[in-house]
């Protein structure tokens, strides 16, 4: 029953098939109107808005019928100061294996690596890579690839590797082996003071691969050598074929610019020998080696033991300590520091050649200091005149001396040596070293070289104002920057950076640095009777010093648990070169060893001399540099960027952001242009020598004091009347005389 009442109800409504047919009819028409309708309304849209689900439909279909390809920018070179490369653009190769066996040619020719091969395949690339055959075999053993790379170590091949490889494979009848290629780096000198020039390396970014500064120079000059890539947009034809000159669109890549450095590439060939020699005869955890030109501050050869090779930089990877010496790591100096006490004491006038001493002893609060050869037990003591004191490296000599100073005034002198400030002098990650709290024992310690903490580069800007008549150089390792796109330069003159001590001071200073090496009774560099460090017939103003290592709050007490120095400067009377070498923890030290990295480098400096006061590099219009927008920023990281681009900046305080500067920005500076950076924080007067008349002036209207100009009406600034250091609420009048 109630099977039939359902068959009724479904039924109820039956049409005929006439009847269903003209319904069908009926909704087809309805919808073919309603996307009719729908279509007009996307039609519209589409005309008005030129977009369909957020995307720009002209720009998608510009993709279909256009290619744009980038045009790649030349990373600058990097040249010595006679223009030989350094680090320059070359092409590169990537190896690849291809290991999918459906990899055949029509005839069924087998293009791939075989199985049977993978063993040839891995010693192959052992031999010409240094990559280990297990991670070769690793690579070639994966499953479901076509083809298959080799880390880094199978990138950055050289054209002469390359096509060694390729010929191996050959003789060896290998397939499936091949080369993409890439824009590279070559340092053609090999190792080539391979920490301050540093390396570069392809990375990958959105746009593609480029060359980027991983360390030293090609780090900190990464802004200046990178280029700006440029593209080309080509139409291309409904299959996809890029059509010939029918260039759209087009961007020229801007090249990275050029650098000229100060290093010489006979000298820092020669270095690199020498300092190979030296380390087989000393063995040392470390040594670094720093030749400079005395009267300009130019850097002219600089390197370091460990040390690796640019063109592999698995060789850097592989080093324990990554730092540049040069400037990345601080340490204390040692007797070297004696240089600078001898010469202040000399200024302040407390140096007496007629007073003696007795050498046994020093104290101070609970320290008590010793000489070496009292520690050494070869002497009870001495009595010597403070002249012999310092060619004996005496310790009691300096403490007393340095008391006879006053520690306020021994401590001002170290200001204006400018330690515990960087150099700044371009290079990122530079250290500034550590300034040891004013403190009685601390005056004592620092005057022989402890207690202080100072970078090799620190070391190099003080010993400057010996070797140039008291006048302090800022180091120099830009000679020239060339701008290929616009073919302009700027090229570098010697930066003053202040005169701690008097020409007189410091003449004397150099002729007691000649009897360390030649007064047989006590000098510390003199052997047998004669001159460890001999430069032909020049005479050599040298000083030795034996630092003590600190670790973990205390001194390292291992025989050789030391860091040697040595800075010579030759000609003693008017220096053109200086050279400064440290040592770290020798395991053989009998001190003669001096001789092997000293002597010949020396010696081929002064033969070379004529040809080192000037160099080589690329004629062009002098540009100008646009100052940008700097008050607010740190000065640190401003200097260096502006000593990058040539231009001398005096940092003013020791604030930590810039709250005024002596140019506008925008302002277009010419080369070496000098230009003040007052910091949030100035409490003490500036040491003004070699200061321009124009910047004397804006000093004085930004501090308020009274300065009157007297001298010449135009040059630098040579004398102040307040000794810089002074507190400068308390310095109301200032007296300045200008010269040349």
């Amino acid at each position: 029953m109630k099977r039939n009442r359902f068959l009724k109800y479904v039924i109820k409504d039956r049409k005929s098939p006439e009847k269903n047919r003209e319904r069908v009819g009926q909704n087809l028409m309805i919808l073919a109107i309603a996307l009719f309708f729908i279509f007009v309304v996307n039609f519209i849209v589409i005309v008005g808005t030129d977009k369909k689900f957020g995307q720009n439909l002209s720009a998608e279909a510009k993709k279909v019928y256009q290619t744009t390809v980038k045009v790649q920018a030349k990373r600058g070179t990097i040249y010595d100061r006679d223009g030989n490369a350094i680090a320059e653009d070359a092409t590169t190769y990537t190896i690849y294996a291809i290991i999918s066996k459906s990899y055949k040619d029509s005839s069924g020719k087998k293009l791939y690596v075989q199985p049977s091969q993978y063993n040839t395949v891995a010693k192959i690339l052992n031999e010409h890579l240094g990559i280990e055959k297990k991670e070769v075999l690793k690579q070639l053993k994966q499953k479901n690839l076509f083809q298959v790379s080799f880390g880094t170590k199978g990138k950055g091949i050289s054209y002469t590797t390359m096509t060694a490889i390729q010929e191996a494979m050959k003789k060896a009848n290998i397939n499936g082996i091949g080369f993409e290629t890439s824009p590279g780096r070559t340092y053609p000198n090999g190792i080539f003071a391979s920490q301050f020039v540093g390396y570069a390396q392809l990375e990958d970014d959105d746009s593609g691969s480029q060359l980027v500064g991983k360390t030293g120079l090609e780090a900190s000059l990464n802004t200046l050598l990178s280029g700006t890539d440029g593209y080309i947009t080509y139409e291309r034809d409904s299959n996809g074929n890029t059509l010939l000159g029918s260039v759209i669109k087009s961007k020229p890549a801007v090249n990275g610019k050029d650098v000229y450095t100060t290093l010489s590439e006979p000298l820092q060939t020669l270095l690199e020998g020498q300092l190979d020699a030296f380390q087989s005869q000393v063995e040392a955890k470390n040594i670094t080696a720093t030749l400079v030109n005395a009267k300009t501050g130019e850097i002219l050869a600089t390197a370091q033991r460990p040390t690796y090779n640019p063109t592999d930089p698995q060789t850097y990877n592989d080093l324990s300590n990554k730092n540049d010496l040069l400037y990345q790591t601080y340490f204390e100096p040692g007797s070297t520091m004696k240089v600078m006490t001898l010469a202040s004491a000399i200024d302040s006038g407390v140096f007496n050649t007629t007073e003696y001493y007795y050498s046994n002893k020093y104290e101070v609060g609970d320290v008590t200091v010793r000489d070496w050869d009292v520690n050494e037990g070869k002497t009870d003591g001495l009595y010597m005149n403070f002249a012999q004191g310092f060619a004996h490296s005496s310790n009691v000599g300096m403490s007393i001396l340095e008391e006879k100073m006053g520690d306020n005034t021994w401590f001002s002198y170290l200001s204006k040596f400018r330690f515990g400030y960087p150099t700044r002098f371009g290079m990122l990650n530079e250290d500034g070293g550590l300034f040891p709290s004013l403190t009685r024992v601390n005056g004592t310690m620092t005057s022989f070289g402890q207690a202080i903490g100072v970078t090799r580069v620190q070391m190099l800007r003080a010993f400057s104002a010996i070797s140039n008549d008291g006048v302090m150089l800022e180091p120099q390792f830009i000679r020239s920057v060339y701008d290929p796109n616009t073919d302009t330069s700027r090229t570098a003159t010697t930066e003053v950076v202040g005169k701690p001590i008097s020409k007189k001071a410091a003449s004397q200073t150099r002729d007691y640095m000649v009897t360390v090496g030649t007064d047989s009774t006590y000098g510390t560099l003199i052997s047998n009777g004669q001159p460890i460090i001999q430069v032909g017939n020049q005479s050599v103003a040298v000083k030795s010093g034996t630092a003590q290592i600190a670790e973990n709050g205390s001194y390292l007490s291992g025989k050789n648990d030391t860091i040697n120095s040595v800075i010579a400067m030759v000609p003693s009377d008017d220096p053109d070169f200086m050279m400064y070498v440290t040592v770290q923890q020798p395991t053989k030290w009998t001190g003669t060893e001096w001789s092997t990295i000293f002597n010949p480098v020396l010696e081929q400096a002064m033969a070379m001399k004529d040809t080192l006061t000037t160099s080589t590099v690329k004629e062009a219009t002098a540009s100008k540099y646009t100052l940008p927008n700097i008050v607010g920023e740190s000065p640190g990281s401003t200097a260096v960027v502006l000593r990058q681009n040539i231009i001398q900046p005096i940092i003013l305080g020791n604030g930590s952001k810039i709250s005024k500067v002596s140019k506008a920005a925008g302002s277009k500076l010419s080369e070496n242009e000098q230009i003040l950076l007052l910091t949030d924080k100035l409490t003490e007067l500036p040491d003004m020598y070699g200061w321009t008349k124009k910047n004397v002036e804006t000093f004085a209207k930004w501090t308020g004091i009274d300065i009157t100009i007297k001298g010449k009406k135009s040059g630098t600034v040579t004398k102040q009347s307040v000794d810089s250091g002074k507190a400068i609420k308390k310095v109301k009048k200032l007296t300045i005389t200008l010269g040349d």
